[in-house]
């Protein structure tokens, strides 16, 4: 049983890393392109978008949330005799996967964003 928990483990913190790097790749492209475009031709009404906001706000939330319980429960691991089962591990190591991919999506957008910002100033 401890094996299939290892083997779940291991896949879910290689699709993590994969995602961060797709995550670091698009960081990138968005430094690339403000630094062609220009910071300040970035208009700050593209962000006055209330999905925009509302769906970034709840990312950061969820994100916040997820590692506020595991600092809890890690907190608690330290400072108590309570020892962390493979169950627990598991459970964590998808907190973390689901972490991951809520920030490589929100750069995503913010790189969606600035595409658009890039061809819009390029066409005026």
């Amino acid at each position: 049983m401890s094996n299939i928990f290892n083997l779940f483990s291991i896949f879910i913190n290689q699709t993590s890393i994969v995602l961060a790097l797709i995550g670091l790749y698009y960081v990138y492209k968005i430094w690339r392109l403000w630094k062609e475009v220009g910071i300040v031709g970035i208009k700050a009404s593209a962000f006055l978008d209330k999905k925009f906001l509302t769906n970034e706000l709840f990312g950061l939330i969820i994100v916040c949330v997820l590692i506020t319980i595991r600092r809890i429960y890690r907190y608690f691991n330290l400072t108590t005799d309570i020892a962390e089962t493979q169950v627990m591990e598991v459970i964590f190591d998808i907190f973390g996967l689901i972490v991951i991919i809520l920030i490589v999506l929100m750069i995503y957008k913010w790189y969606k964003l600035s595409l658009i910002f890039s061809f819009s100033l390029k066409e005026s």
